[in-house]
């Protein structure tokens, strides 16, 4: 006997359900078990300029942020972790996603009050 078109559907949204569901549950682990960032005078100085850039989605400025990291990863105290993250959240802006890369300076600043 042929199953039905019903009971076809309602496999694939289960299917579908289920997906979705083990990828927001690997974001999640992968999100919550990283350790936060510990970020330098230099660092925590260039995430509040990187805030307001995004904030007012300017640009020309991310470029000027963006140069300004590029000089900070060929100092001797410059932390990979940091030039990581800072590099992140630039580049999430330049994909013009202001929002979130705002919202990952913010979470920046917040983790550095553990330290």
């Amino acid at each position: 006997m042929k199953p039905s078109n019903r009971n076809q559907a309602s496999t694939r949204y289960r299917n579908l359900g289920l997906a979705l569901a083990v990828i927001a549950c690997a974001a999640s682990l992968w999100y919550f078990s990283r350790s936060p960032v510990r970020l330098d005078a230099d660092g925590y100085d260039l995430t509040i300029a990187l805030y307001r850039v995004c904030n007012q989605r300017d640009a020309d400025a991310l470029k000027e942020i963006e140069s300004r990291l590029n000089e900070m990863a060929g100092g001797p105290s410059q932390d990979d972790h940091q030039h990581e993250a800072l590099q992140d959240v630039v580049q999430e802006a330049r994909q013009g996603n202001w929002r979130d890369a705002m919202i990952t300076c913010r979470t920046l600043l917040e983790e550095q009050v553990r330290y």
